[in-house]
């Protein structure tokens, strides 16, 4: 047996096919904005690495004066006494504590240099690669398919039953039975 279309609203079917157009679009233009983001996120890593490691260098700089500045400040002066290093000392210990964090933030941007590929590959690059490929080719055929429905219920509307020929008028003069 047949089944019978059930069609109360070629409008909607239409107005189906512009929100499914509509989708696919935007789809392809959030997926083409992820992977902008993607790229700029990797750019920020290396960025935010190549800042941290002058940092580095600045804070060794620091740590060399610092060092110079107490050494120099340990030497007795003329009268023999050695004279208060403390504010010296706690300026390189805080020029040690400087570099020790710079480098630390060195470390965690080449630890997310090589966790952010692994993370990518492993959570997002199937599924995008997947609902890519849908929008590519599936939905293209789907909307192939949806117009042609469209169509042929478009054509099949306009079809009108040939109208019934009126009898004719009798013949003046006949009587008819």
């Amino acid at each position: 047996m047949n089944p019978q279309a059930d069609v109360n609203s070629i409008q909607a079917l239409q107005d189906w096919f512009a929100a499914l157009t509509t989708f696919r679009s935007d789809a392809i233009d959030v997926l083409d904005s992820i992977g902008t983001e993607v790229r700029r996120a990797f750019d920020f890593v290396e960025q935010q690495e190549k800042q941290w490691k002058g940092a580095v260098r600045d804070c060794e700089e620091e740590v060399i004066q610092a060092k110079a500045e107490l050494n120099r400040r340990k030497v007795p002066d003329f009268s023999g006494k050695i004279p208060d290093t403390s504010i010296q000392e706690e300026n390189l210990r805080k020029a040690q504590a400087k570099l020790k964090f710079a480098q630390e933030q060195v470390e965690v941007c080449r630890k997310w240099a090589q966790k952010l590929p692994r993370l990518l590959h492993d959570n997002y690059d199937p599924q995008a690669r997947r609902l890519g490929a849908f929008l590519e080719a599936e939905v293209p055929q789907a909307l192939a398919h949806l117009q042609r429905q469209i169509t042929n219920l478009e054509a099949y509307a306009a079809i009108r039953a040939p109208e019934a020929a009126p009898p004719p008028a009798p013949e003046p003069g006949k009587d008819t039975p």
